[in-house]
């Protein structure tokens, strides 16, 4: 992870919090909901969480980065 990506992670900690919760709230609801799955699975609301929040990083980056011309 790039300085950058870090300081971005620090500074708007509050925004990837959201984040998260928005994640697994979602995959809680399609799990229940679209997938029937009625037990759920904690590790697996971690493992959406953090690929939610890569993916979220990576286009941030790159907008960011298109915007500067980079």
């Amino acid at each position: 992870m790039t300085k950058r990506s870090s300081a971005r992670l620090r500074a708007y900690w509050w925004l990837w919090a959201l984040i998260v919760v928005a994640a697994v709230i979602l995959n809680e609801v399609f799990d229940r909901e679209v997938a029937g799955d009625k037990n759920g699975h904690p590790a697996g609301d971690i493992l959406v969480a953090i690929v939610v929040v890569l993916i979220v990083l990576m286009v941030w980056d790159l907008v960011t980065r298109k915007s500067r011309g980079v």
